[in-house]
This record gives C-alpha cells, structure tokens and sequence, in this order.
C-alpha cells in the first residue's frame, strides 16, 4: 500500500479532510491535497507533521519474503 493511501485510510477513520489535517500542520489545503493526490512528493517533514496530525507513527517493516519473490 502506498503512503498516500494510508493517510487517506486513516483520515477517513478520524472523520477529517485534507482541509483539518492542513491546519493542524501548517500547510494549505491544495498542498495537502497534492501530497495525497501524488502530484507531489512526500518528504520527511510533511510525512512527520502528517503523522503527528493523525496520530500516527511510520516504522519500517522488512517486505515478505513471498513478496519479494513475487517481485522477481
């Protein structure tokens, strides 16, 4: 799953727009919207102040083995 999917997923938990989610993180709505949208590319800042929004932690997790293969 993509990261901008996830987001989606977990605003449409908490019952936000990309419009809450903005104001909490100081960018404007139409940025938000792009990051999420993938006319735009996440980076370390947005991602952390996303997450922080949300409530959310990012960890890296090792891909499955039957994936890996899957992809070769």
């Amino acid at each position: 799953m993509r990261f901008s999917e996830s987001i989606k997923k977990a605003m449409d938990a908490r019952g936000v727009t990309p419009t809450d989610v903005a104001k909490q993180t100081g960018y404007t709505p139409q940025y938000l919207h792009c990051l999420i949208d993938g006319s735009r590319r996440w980076n370390e800042t947005t991602l952390s102040k996303t997450c922080d929004a949300l409530g959310l932690e990012i960890k890296l997790v090792p891909i499955k083995k039957s994936k890996m293969e899957a992809k070769t």
